[in-house]
């Protein structure tokens, strides 16, 4: 159950401690004095969304704890966290002055989905659109697998059809990819074959040009070869030179002191001349011209320029790339065959799998409809809709959804007639209100949860139907904590404790106050409830027949 909620920082509240007891509580107030703030901060600590336009004063945090009795669902929800176990569950909602905020477990942080998995097994929160809500699927399917024990198998086909729904994106998006490469196979083919009756990996761009060159200007490369060599080699050349320039220097370090040094210079020039001159011999013989091999040069230039123009490339390595890349499209090809063979065999494997167990789940809620409809009609019966007659239709079918292999209706036919009306098509909303808190009866007293919140579950009814309203929600309060919030003396006065919400002025600042009625206070508050601002004396004494 929930034992204290603290609120700091919060909508119109500045600072609020509420200690709240078992059984039955209401909270009643003026439209406007805040019933509503209580309600939203007990959302934050079960995970929903935050904003820091919930911030009294916008230069401070907000701050929302929330105390709860420790139970066994929750200590094995706390081992699976690896979070600390104390005697009491304390949850704690930090929000920011940028609007970020934090979360806590025990003084742990922790993620909002972690609030949310804890929560279902601590409170169960109603609020004013849960009549709005009862046509969604989440309800239904929520509302009658409630009933059922074995939660296991929920999971087990969550998990498959989750695998299933990856299997067919997957398998859609491999039949796409292979439809488009069926689409330009034989051009693919084509392509990889015209590269293929060339040796392009073999040739080298650069090498070929150079050689081009080197061929298409042989005699000129000769001749200036030849001149090169006569230079040094003709009479009077560099050999001749250097040679008398040894000679010299020779003589002359015999009779220069300090000639020696450049001496040695010349020699190594000398040296330097020869091996330059006899590397130019070796590296660079006259060649005779080979136009065979220029035509061949030219026509394989040609050929390269004719494919990089073909395959719109730049140059001849982005044609060897191009070539790798079409066959590697058209080995892809094979590949995702066996690929969707795979695929085609995993989507069977979950769909099967999704069948199983979602006729499992289908027998399983078959079996509980008989035990719901009968206790949900006993239970609209004492809230004098003998009329009525609740009724669950549940199709079985082949397709596959998140909720199983079935489609699910919740109907209802009033007035004692034969025709059926889908839940959320009823007109009624007094009469739907207490078709939503039947049916919220039956299964809090099926799965004993802690803690029932309602945020004006009873709107649209009063008189003796309010009254057997307050008598239902007392009865479940024999079994778990229920908090409600309410407009209707009837139902306040069933109570056991009573939370009176109001608004003031303070120092030109709205405050929102929260305190638990006494008796005497009760009777001016219901009397007040009861007959408007004016509360006479018979106001008065019916609040005092009402709480007796």
């Amino acid at each position: 159950m929930l034992q204290k909620l603290s609120i700091t920082n919060y909508a119109l509240i500045s600072k609020k401690i509420i200690d709240f007891n078992k059984e039955f509580t209401v909270i009643t107030g003026e439209t406007g004095a805040g019933k509503s703030i209580i309600f939203g901060a007990i959302e934050l600590l079960i995970g929903t969304r935050s904003s820091n336009k919930v911030l009294k004063n916008p230069k401070s945090k907000c701050v929302v704890e929330g105390v709860f009795s420790m139970n066994e669902n929750v200590v094995k929800q706390l081992v699976k966290m690896d979070l600390d176990i104390e005697d009491d569950l304390i949850i704690r909602r930090e929000i920011k002055q940028n609007g970020n905020s934090r979360s806590f477990i025990n003084d742990s942080p922790v993620k909002l989905e972690q609030l949310k998995l804890i929560s279902q097994y601590i409170l169960e929160i109603n609020g004013q659109h849960l009549v709005s809500k009862m046509g969604s699927l989440n309800f239904k399917y929520g509302f009658i697998d409630s009933f059922i024990n074995d939660k296991n198998i929920f999971l087990d086909y969550s998990d498959a059809f989750l695998n299933y729904v990856e299997s067919i994106e997957n398998q859609e998006r491999i039949i796409k990819k292979v439809n488009n490469l069926n689409e330009k196979k034989d051009f693919l083919q084509f392509q990889l074959d015209e590269l293929s009756n060339y040796n392009i990996d073999q040739w080298d761009e650069d090498s070929i040009q150079n050689q081009y060159k080197i061929a298409a200007n042989q005699e000129e490369i000769n001749t200036l070869l030849d001149k090169i060599k006569n230079i040094y080699n003709s009479n009077g050349g560099f050999s001749d030179l250097f040679s008398d320039l040894e000679t010299f220097s020779t003589e002359l370090d015999t009779i220069l002191n300090g000639f020696s040094s450049v001496s040695k210079r010349l020699k190594s020039v000398k040296i330097e001349i020869e091996d330059i001159f006899q590397e130019i011999s070796y590296k660079f013989p006259s060649v005779n011209p080979d136009k065979n091999k220029l035509n061949e040069l030219d026509q394989l230039l040609k050929q390269i320029n004719f494919l990089l123009k073909k395959f719109n490339v730049a140059d001849l390595k982005s044609l060897i790339l191009k070539k790798h890349a079409v066959s590697k499209e058209l080995s892809e090809l094979s590949e995702m065959d066996s690929e969707l063979l795979d695929v085609n065999k995993k989507v069977e494997f979950f769909k099967t799998k999704c069948l199983k167990l979602g006729n499992d789940i289908y027998k399983l809620r078959l079996k509980e409809i008989p035990n719901i409809e009968s206790k949900v009609n006993n239970i609209l019966n004492s809230l004098s809709m003998d009329h009525a007659d609740f009724k669950i239709e549940l199709i079985e079918q082949d397709s596959l959804s998140i909720n199983g292999t079935d489609q699910i209706n919740l109907l209802i036919s009033v007035n004692n007639s034969s025709k059926y009306f889908p839940l959320h098509k009823f007109s009624s909303g007094g009469e739907l209100s207490r078709v939503a808190l039947a049916m919220k009866y039956v299964s809090s007293t099926f799965n004993n949860i802690s803690t029932i919140i309602f945020d004006e579950i009873d709107s649209g009814i009063s008189g003796k139907v309010a009254s057997e309203v307050g008598s239902l929600l007392k009865e479940i309060s024999s079994s778990s904590q229920v908090i409600n919030i309410t407009h209707l003396p009837q139902v306040a006065a069933i109570a056991k404790h009573h939370i009176y919400v109001n608004k003031s002025e303070i120092a030109g600042v709205m405050e929102t106050s929260i305190n638990y009625l006494s008796r005497e206070d009760r009777i001016q508050v219901l009397a007040k409830m009861l007959g408007g601002d004016k509360t006479g004396k018979a106001a008065l004494n019916n609040a005092f027949e009402l709480l007796n």
